[in-house]
């Protein structure tokens, strides 16, 4: 392709975007009457920063980054609660080491949180809690949710009380569990809490109560917003695969 035709295009493709974006006019005249230079100036002081504020773009170079070096964001963490030995700090290098599936340690980091002004904290206990189950000390972690539901009787967490439900799971405590599934079911913003529930139905041999559950997760997700449906992905896909099989 032509150099001067390819110019054209791309002054072109830029002038759409001052339109479009409702940017003032005089950049059309920059970017047509000064060939080249011009659509040079409008991309680097206009879209190139839209685009690294971009979220979808800044999602892919931090996935892109910990593909890389995994270990950089844990690093960091370390570095800022040297040089700095706070609660936040230490609940943020906490969480790290929770994602990096170095439990013991994040185990330690939020217990540690939990004392001084921290203590009593229920977002911390919740956080707590999760990397017990995580590293499969199932009892710890309904010990630990029955003692902030002792302790902070109107706090509420929907991704405690599911936790709660699958530690249950997780010790056969099966009747206790389907009990808290059923009522996670009603209140879960997602659609774990219901899949999960219908799929220790389906252990059960409560097989048409399942369906009838993994049939209510897709009609609410064909209601349900695209993004939802992305978010939702995996959980709409495993109910209609259960009741693919069921049926």
């Amino acid at each position: 392709m032509p150099v001067l035709e390819l110019t054209l295009i791309i002054q072109i493709i830029c002038a759409i975007h001052v339109i479009k974006t409702g940017k003032e006019i005089f950049w059309i005249f920059i970017i047509m009457f000064i060939p080249g230079i011009g659509a040079a100036i409008y991309f680097f002081t206009q879209i190139l920063p839209e685009i690294g504020q971009s979220r979808t773009v800044n999602t892919a170079k931090n996935s892109l980054i910990k593909a890389i070096d995994p270990q950089r964001e844990l690093r960091k963490k370390k570095d800022q609660l040297a040089l700095a030995n706070t609660l936040d700090n230490k609940l943020k290098l906490a969480e790290e080491c929770y994602e990096a599936n170095m439990l013991d340690d994040a185990i330690e980091l939020f217990q540690s949180c939990l004392t001084g002004i921290g203590e009593g904290d229920a977002d911390t206990m919740i956080k707590l809690a999760q990397a017990y189950f995580a590293n499969k000390d199932f009892q710890l972690a309904i010990d630990l949710l029955n003692q902030i539901k002792q302790e902070n009787p109107n706090y509420n967490s929907t991704d405690g009380h599911l936790l709660y439900a699958r530690s249950l799971e997780k010790l056969d405590q099966t009747k206790q569990a389907i009990e808290e599934y059923a009522i996670v079911a009603d209140n879960y913003p997602g659609e774990e809490g219901r899949v999960r529930y219908a799929l220790l139905l389906v252990k059960t041999n409560k097989h048409e109560k399942a369906k009838e559950i993994f049939q209510q997760v897709i009609d609410r997700s064909k209601l349900a917003p695209k993004f939802y449906q992305k978010k939702e992905s995996h959980w709409i896909k495993t109910a209609r695969d259960q009741l693919k099989n069921l049926n």
